[in-house]
């Protein structure tokens, strides 16, 4: 057995039969990925694949070592053996990975073993969930137990009118978010947060209207001066003033450039929107009591289903293009102040289509394909916000495919470049597809236990539509 005599030393390697199969598992991944050859010709695409395995297995490895720990912790051993009260804790120092990482894992494996969402087990032992993406639906699941508990006012009512239980809110964001991703939807954990958000406020709309009047109460700011000629400005309120904030700063900020590097959050782009910033003070300084300024108008894309503002907030909830949901007494304050332009979809949730013959896209047309996107519509998952994203035909403009909204979809600039160098160069190679997944090796539970109480909120990563017919 493997053995740790001291804190903070290496623990000598063993010789179990799992310390074998993971030494020869070692060696042949080991073999396979290094070399110094090139990648074959034709080759990109299975090595991209068997990437993809490999991190699948190695999830499975995790949650597996971690499942046993998570019994430990809850009944006292972890912290008498190995030091540590916590799985997270004991995670960080025994594997040497951050704190955020270690508590998504803490939060899955502690999921797993109570059997709380067994849903997300099966998708997830099965390969067609990461630890991550797991790890997300729990926090998700969870954090809108915790809120029913704390308000139990909010709390919506089953057909039988009880309220409905912290289990069984719970098991409706796992269905709603497995049922997203069915369809293709909810590819990553970015947006697996936002249609759980979205999700929570059709659940519990009575909570963000309470949220979103606690933060405006508390809303501020402060502006400091430092001795070294710098200043640091911050201002706090509720997620719909950042909605309008960001898309002030949005219609002032170019898009990164292609040749710089950028992360978000990275200084790149702190320095992108400081300047955005600043442009809009400037312009606010000089157009005081202008009716008509000759600046951009801010636009805030806002989709709500039309029961909602006759006041049925169980069919749907307000959501702005970059996917915050809004609750529906700050929609219609937004209505009174602001020139409204509808944009009707039929009963499958698609656009209606300008239709003008041209390659580039309208304002107008840009507004209705994009609208049941909230970022790049690459397949196999990109997180770009709309507002970096180019109007891409679906069916190239060269190939007879028209500009209308039915025919393009939101690509940001790079996945918009290698589309097109896949559409002009011949079919030789196969193009990496996205994450393989396996199909389930016994049945698994049922998507949808019982029918949601509301609308499916659609948050579409791909386009599927029939390509348009080509003229003669």
């Amino acid at each position: 057995m493997a053995e740790n005599t001291h804190a903070g030393t290496r623990i000598q390697a063993g010789n179990t039969p799992v310390d074998a199969a993971m030494a020869a598992a070692v060696d042949a991944v080991t073999r396979t990925f290094t070399t110094t050859a090139p990648v074959p010709f034709g080759g990109e695409a299975d090595l991209l694949d068997q990437a993809a395995r490999v991190w699948q297995q190695l999830d499975r490895i995790v949650v597996a070592i971690l499942t046993p720990v998570a019994q430990m912790a809850a009944n006292g051993t972890l912290a008498h053996i190995g030091g540590y009260r916590s799985l997270k804790d004991w995670a960080v120092h025994a594997f040497g990975i951050p704190a955020h990482r270690a508590a998504a894992l803490e939060t899955l494996a502690l999921a797993f073993h109570h059997d709380r969402l067994p849903a997300t087990a099966h998708a997830f032992h099965t390969g067609h969930l990461s630890a991550e993406e797991a790890a997300a639906i729990v926090k998700a699941a969870d954090k809108a137990a915790h809120t029913l508990e704390t308000t139990p006012a909010t709390a919506p009512h089953d057909t039988d009118g009880e309220p409905v239980s912290a289990d069984r809110i719970r098991q409706m964001m796992e269905t709603g978010i497995l049922a997203a991703r069915a369809e293709g939807e909810a590819t990553t954990v970015a947006r697996i947060n936002r249609l759980a958000a979205r999700l929570q406020t059709c659940l519990l709309p009575d909570r963000a209207e309470k949220d979103h009047a606690r933060a405006d109460a508390e809303r501020g700011a402060r502006l400091d001066v430092t001795f070294g000629g710098s200043f640091l400005f911050q201002a706090w309120g509720s997620a719909a003033d950042a909605a309008l904030l960001r898309a002030c700063l949005d219609s002032y900020t170019p898009p990164p450039d292609p040749d710089e590097a950028d992360t978000p959050g990275g200084p790149a782009g702190a320095r992108r929107m400081y300047e955005a910033f600043t442009t809009a003070l400037g312009i606010a300084h000089t157009h005081h009591g202008c009716a008509q300024p000759d600046t951009p108008i801010v636009r805030v894309q806002v989709s709500v289903p039309d029961t909602v503002l006759a006041g049925d907030t169980t069919s749907g909830t307000p959501v702005t293009d970059t996917g915050q949901a809004l609750p529906l007494s700050v929609l219609r304050a937004w209505l009174t102040r602001a020139t409204v332009r509808p944009l009707f979809t039929d009963h499958n949730g698609t656009a209606t289509h300008v239709g003008e013959e041209r390659r580039l896209a309208s304002p107008g047309m840009r507004a209705a394909a994009f609208a049941r996107h909230t970022a790049c519509a690459w397949p196999t998952g990109c997180d770009r916000p709309l507002r970096w994203c180019q109007a891409d035909h679906i069916v190239e403009f060269f190939q007879g495919g028209p500009t209308r909204a039915d025919n393009l979809q939101p690509l940001c600039a790079a996945h918009n470049r290698i589309k097109h160098r896949r559409t002009v160069a011949t079919e030789r190679r196969r193009f990496w597809t996205g994450r393989p997944t396996r199909p389930p090796a016994t049945p698994a539970p049922p998507a949808h236990p019982e029918p949601l109480p509301f609308a499916m909120p659609r948050i579409s990563t791909r386009s599927t539509r029939p390509p348009p017919a080509r003229a003669a």
